[in-house]
């Protein structure tokens, strides 16, 4: 990774760094069963080591998740869109982000599982992956060309 280039990672939560209900119906499994995808964590560790500051924004989040889920309390930022009730897609919640980290839009990547979240981010001059949770493997390859 490029930390040059690329100075702040935006992840959505639930179908991202999570498989998202959908898939989680598909797979017949229990909703206790949702877990961070592995290849998330990888390249949340990846990204840091790098000197790129990586944030999770999310519309579907607690702030009480971090001591159950580890994901949560490695990252840099976690930005909860209920905190002040500016949800994504508003461009205010991604303008968020850059106002918490300091870093420009021209150097961030937001990935989102939404494309009207997608659409916005890619408005305000942030590089975008559209991840597709039926296939993550390419996802997370589109995630890590967006970041070199």
């Amino acid at each position: 990774m490029d930390a040059e280039r690329v100075e702040l990672l935006i992840l959505d939560f639930a179908g991202v760094c999570t498989p998202s209900a959908a898939e989680l119906i598909a797979s017949g499994a229990p909703a206790s069963a949702i877990t961070i995808r592995p290849e998330c964590e990888s390249l949340v560790a990846q990204a840091q080591s790098a000197g790129v500051t990586v944030a999770i924004l999310s519309n579907e989040i607690s702030r009480d998740w971090i001591k159950d889920v580890p994901l949560l309390a490695t990252v840099d930022h976690l930005v909860a869109c209920s905190d002040n009730n500016i949800f994504k897609p508003d461009r205010r919640a991604f303008q968020r982000c850059l106002l918490l980290t300091g870093a420009t839009a021209e150097r961030t990547v937001v990935v989102d599982d939404t494309v009207d979240n997608i659409t916005v981010a890619a408005s305000l001059g942030m590089s975008t992956v559209l991840f597709d949770g039926s296939d993550p493997d390419a996802g997370w390859t589109a995630v890590r060309e967006a970041m070199s």
